[in-house]
């Protein structure tokens, strides 16, 4: 996952429910992702401020477009089914990777390397996302560790303890 900004951002000519982003992750391209938010997150709020992508995913046809990556966002669909984009505190550096507090695996930050695209047939994807939710500050969490910036947590708005998309 990476700190990115929105560049771009309108609705699908033939959805009522995708965006098309133009997304700068830091790696000297645009990419193109689309997001089925158009229910749930304004155009204004889309081009706001930072967000995070899970960036290294397999691209995906939705509709006619290749979507390389995942904007993440908190869903509570227990709260008919509001949905906040998770942010990268003020500070934080488009590109750089998201790292879990205290860093856990190896004892040392993730590296800041582009990742491999992950391969769809060990369905990574489906094991990592049911373990990301928010906490009660409404801070990001893997399996119940903070997931960092330098700048300090991630986080959405105000959804506590919701599955992150």
């Amino acid at each position: 996952m990476r700190v990115a900004r929105i560049v771009e951002c309108k609705a699908h000519p033939d959805s009522e429910k995708l965006y098309v982003e133009q997304i700068d992750c830091g790696e000297g391209r645009m990419r193109t992702i689309g997001s089925g938010l158009q229910k749930f997150v304004s155009l204004s709020e889309m081009t706001t401020g930072l967000c995070v992508v899970f960036a290294n995913l397999k691209p995906k046809k939705l509709a006619d477009l290749m979507s390389e990556g995942m904007v993440m966002c908190a869903d509570d669909q227990e709260n008919c089914g509001k949905v906040q984009i998770m942010r990268p505190p003020e500070g934080s550096v488009v590109g750089e990777r998201i790292q879990l507090e205290g860093h856990p695996i190896g004892g040392e930050p993730l590296s800041n390397d582009w990742q491999k695209v992950l391969n769809p047939k060990r369905k990574i994807e489906r094991s990592l996302l049911p373990l990301l939710k928010t906490n009660e500050n409404c801070e990001g969490e893997y399996n119940g560790i903070k997931m960092i910036t330098k700048a300090g947590p991630i986080k959405c708005e105000s959804l506590k303890s919701v599955v992150i998309k």
